[in-house]
């Protein structure tokens, strides 16, 4: 099992560590593991000129070509962006608006998300599920097979690695990942 993670924040915080840990255990049960970080990639921003429509291409000369191939041969995709104002981040935003030539060329594949946000309590929960629905809706879209998320607040460097109960939430979005 080939798992391609892509990391929208746009800092090296809690967002990537939690996708780290689920890649760790991953790794740990036999699949073969990739994260690519937005922030350290150029990906233009989508100028909405819907060539990809005819010729199933971006136009745009980036490294999102990169990406794209990796994303053919990945079995499955996880997500993960910071909740900003109840919204994924800009990167993670563009990323799925670059992901238009993909479409219909990546059905089927596993796809889970990893969402952290800054908000305690029931504010939190409900900011990050928007974030989370919004990932999801995105996965039915593209006909690929959602597996579930992972969604904790966390805010200053290494708060995701004091939450409690983080090994097992991420053994648990790790078994729902590679189960067939």
């Amino acid at each position: 099992m080939k798992i391609l993670e892509i990391c929208c924040s746009p800092r090296k915080g809690n967002t990537e560590w939690l996708m780290r840990k689920v890649m760790e255990i991953t790794e740990k049960r036999g699949a073969e593991t990739e994260l690519i970080t937005l922030k350290d990639r150029n990906t233009k921003v989508c100028d909405g000129c819907l060539a990809c429509e005819k010729t199933n291409a971006c136009h745009i000369k980036d490294d999102m070509h990169g990406i794209y191939d990796k994303m053919l041969s990945a079995d499955a995709v996880v997500l993960g962006s910071p909740d900003y104002m109840d919204a994924p981040t800009a990167s993670a935003m563009n990323f799925i608006h670059r992901m238009y030539p993909l479409y219909g060329k990546i059905n089927g594949k596993r796809f889970a998300s990893v969402v952290v946000g800054q908000v305690t309590g029931a504010d939190g929960v409900a900011s990050r599920g928007k974030v989370e629905d919004y990932f999801k809706s995105i996965a039915g879209l593209f006909g690929l097979d959602y597996r579930g998320s992972i969604s904790v607040a966390a805010r200053d460097p290494n708060d995701a690695s004091k939450i409690t109960d983080i090994e097992k939430q991420s053994e648990d979005l790790a078994t729902r990942i590679l189960k067939q």
